[in-house]
């Protein structure tokens, strides 16, 4: 489940204003200057026909100290890391929200190793600028590499409204100082601590949290972010003593259903631990479809 959720934006090219010098002839006013369109300058993509790997730890994918590396993965990764919603308040795109992925995009794997060059690196390594750089260098990386074409559509569906509850939020904002356990590296921020006692997010958006509980919790609508809570935050959630566990004793004969227990839904588990609501409304939801993608290339 953790992989499905691996998840990500678009960014468009920005303009920098510049101002012509004068001369005693002619003065010049002020001239729009295209950035230069962002791009790693070295890509390595081969196919991975090796074992697919148990991922004990920290998976092999995400951006480096240079670049972006990614070990043994689908390409359905980098897709969700270069693609994002820009509207929803969800921080990535849930798999009913992606058309025309094919399947060798969430089946065969890949080993991608990209080098940011030497003038993009001072940016490239400050923490607030490098998530829009990874997003834009991957599209670059897609586009050339694999020939994707995208377009989003933006309809109004049901969707659940995540919402601060009476008595405010039972969670803390993250502490920046504070050492954090290590875990799975979330490529939107923040860090995902799976264990048998539940889940940890550390330095995490409310974003995140509502696409992954909109996809741990199998909803039937997408869950969105209308807290207004801006910041990172430090929560857990503990699954409730037998939460879809076997039943305590066998039924008897003629007596009731030997169904599992189905335990609290997600809504009154994110109540009582999180001190958020989920309130039914309507909202546009935006997806992704992919018109066309092609294998890479090895080089």
């Amino acid at each position: 489940m953790i992989g499905r959720m691996w998840v990500v934006g678009v960014l468009g090219v920005g303009l920098a204003m510049g101002q012509a010098p004068a001369t005693p002839a002619a003065t010049a006013g002020p001239v729009a200057v295209a950035a230069k369109p962002l791009a790693f300058d070295v890509v390595s993509i081969r196919q991975n026909t090796s074992a697919p790997q148990r991922q004990m730890g920290m998976p092999q994918f995400g951006p480096t100290a240079d670049g972006y590396r990614m070990t043994n993965m689908p390409l359905i990764l980098p897709i969700l890391t270069a693609y994002v919603p820009s509207i929803g308040g969800t921080a990535f795109f849930s798999n009913d929200q992606i058309t025309g992925m094919p399947n060798w995009a969430t089946s065969t794997r890949f080993d991608i190793d990209a080098k940011v060059a030497g003038e993009d690196l001072p940016q490239w390594q400050k923490p607030a600028e490098q998530p829009a750089m990874l997003r834009e260098m991957l599209q670059a990386l897609l586009a050339d590499r694999c020939k994707i074409v995208v377009h989003r559509n933006v309809k109004e569906v049901p969707v659940y409204s995540l919402v601060v509850g009476k008595n405010g939020p039972k969670f803390k904002e993250t502490n920046p100082d504070e050492e954090h356990p290590g875990g799975i590296k979330l490529p939107w921020g923040g860090t995902l601590v799976p264990g048998q006692d539940g889940m940890k997010l550390y330095g995490a958006s409310m974003q995140s949290l509502a696409t992954l509980l909109s996809e741990m919790g199998r909803m039937d609508r997408p869950i969105q972010d209308k807290t207004g809570l801006a910041g990172k935050y430090d929560l857990t959630l503990k699954p409730p003593p037998g939460m879809g566990g076997p039943p305590s004793s066998p039924p008897q004969e003629g007596g009731a259903s030997s169904a599992p227990d189905p335990g609290p839904s997600i809504s009154s588990i994110i109540a009582d631990q999180l001190g958020l609501d989920l309130k039914p409304t309507k909202a546009q939801v935006e997806s992704l479809v992919i018109d066309h993608i092609e294998k890479p290339t090895a080089n």
